[in-house]
């Protein structure tokens, strides 16, 4: 019989429910992982479209520069024993195969982890508000471009503060704490003001 190792869970793939709060454990005979057991994943959680009350869990192996910077992604690594899937919090594979390869009562209790049973809370995106000042005639065909820019980056549209002497002002709402100008636009934190 192979080492039996412990961990803590953070989402039951084969059931799909998040336990990642709950402080659930699991005990993982070595011998029976497996090939490709474990490997990186992450966990994304955000809010599903409507009234902002249902969180959606989703795994991926391949997330993007955005969604690891995001503070509701958690890390892990998948393993599959006798065919059931769950994502456990482990800091590195070195770390589960150093436990997988003690001897002898050196198994740790816990294998080294980054949540310690309790993953951090999911935690509601800010909505930024940003003023960018455009030269542009302050047609629709301008308010339409501005919005096409800056398309990926923002909520909605853009909103015409205001259009004196050839410089439009847009409010416009964002995820991001910042963002990158286009082309000689001026972008300020914050409602237009004029």
């Amino acid at each position: 019989m192979g080492n039996l190792v412990n961990a803590y869970v953070i989402y039951d793939g084969t059931t799909d429910n998040y336990v990642g709060d709950q402080n659930v454990t699991i005990s993982i005979n070595c011998d029976r992982l497996v090939a490709y057991s474990p490997r990186p994943v992450w966990l994304l959680r955000q809010y599903a479209p409507g009234d902002g009350t249902t969180i959606i869990y989703t795994l991926t192996f391949a997330p993007t520069s955005v969604q690891l910077l995001d503070a509701n992604t958690l890390v892990g690594y998948m393993i599959e024993v006798d065919g059931k899937d769950t994502m456990v919090d482990v800091t590195t594979v070195a770390a589960f195969q150093s436990a997988c390869d003690a001897c002898c009562g050196t198994v740790p209790a816990i294998i080294a982890n980054n949540y310690g049973g309790a993953a951090p809370a999911f935690t509601p995106l800010t909505l930024n508000t940003f003023c960018i000042q455009r030269l542009d005639n302050g047609s629709t065909q301008a308010v339409g471009q501005i919005a096409l820019d800056y398309m990926t980056n923002i909520l909605g549209g853009a909103t015409v503060k205001s259009h004196i002497t050839g410089v439009s002002h847009y409010n416009v709402n964002s995820f991001y704490t910042t963002l990158t100008p286009v082309g000689g636009d001026v972008i300020t934190a914050g409602a237009c003001a004029s």
